[in-house]
């Protein structure tokens, strides 16, 4: 199995822009924050689209994205934001690694 190098590059850079954007639609006093996180949940739950993955992988992977919109909206607006731009990337690493693997695996047939 060798791995998909377009696949993994397009899947993983579609879920940090997807979250970039909706981090910073999300910013402010009033954000209108349901309608950005469950647009944000149905794009990451289909980026694994032909591949193996189950429900509970693309239910993993988008609640994972909507925390890391949260704690990177919350790094954009905080005074001291070290904290959340730790806790975005520590976030951040580990669907990285989850949508590269999944880009390795055989398509599902």
């Amino acid at each position: 199995m060798s791995i998909s190098v377009p696949g993994a590059l397009a899947r993983n850079s579609l879920a940090l822009a997807a979250e970039f954007a909706a981090a910073l639609l999300m910013r402010g006093s009033q954000p209108h924050w349901l309608p950005i996180l469950l647009g944000l949940v149905a794009l990451v739950s289909g980026l694994p689209h032909g591949t193996d993955a189950g429900f509970v992988h693309r239910i993993a992977l988008a609640l994972g994205a909507v925390a890391i919109a949260l704690s990177a909206a919350r790094a954009l607006d905080a005074p001291d934001p070290l904290l959340w731009q730790i806790l975005t990337g520590a976030l951040a690493l580990p669907q990285t690694v989850s949508l590269t693997r999944l880009s390795r695996r055989a398509p599902a047939r």
